[in-house]
């Protein structure tokens, strides 16, 4: 009884674990822990003495809006982007509309809340090769 009691137990905990992937009508796969609204923020990696924070919504459908808040010396400007993301083998892909270039990150999800992402391949340049953030969901 014990042995079943642990195998039903560590059952959970690898479905609980094991990534929620969809299949998109392109062919395409996302990782659906990662749709939903997330912020997150960094100073210094991308342009020394630039701080910037945004606010991205990744829909189900592979789809993406980002809002970006820059501020370097006491001056702030915002941006915004679209495209489409996918999740491939532990690697995310972000496409971006305005210039139809993908960046590419692995990612590992902490918690419900919050994902790390590492750059891979990012098509502009930064001040830091290992250019790493947090993204942590907001609301459900």
């Amino acid at each position: 009884m014990k042995k079943l009691f642990l195998l039903s137990i560590f059952s959970l905990f690898l479905i609980g674990c094991s990534p929620q992937i969809k299949t998109l009508a392109n062919g395409k796969q996302i990782d659906t822990r990662l749709a939903g609204v997330w912020t997150g923020s960094e100073k210094d990696q991308q342009i020394d003495g630039v701080s910037k924070s945004w606010e991205m919504k990744r829909m189900d459908d592979g789809t993406y809006t980002i809002n970006f808040k820059f501020t370097q010396d006491e001056i702030t400007d915002t941006t915004h982007e679209e495209g489409k993301w996918w999740t491939e083998n532990g690697k995310y892909y972000e496409f971006h509309d305005y210039d139809g270039k993908t960046d590419v990150y692995s990612y590992t999800v902490l918690d419900s809340k919050r994902v790390k992402f590492k750059s891979e391949q990012i098509t502009v340049g930064m001040e830091n090769n290992g250019y790493e953030f947090i993204d942590t969901k907001t609301g459900n």
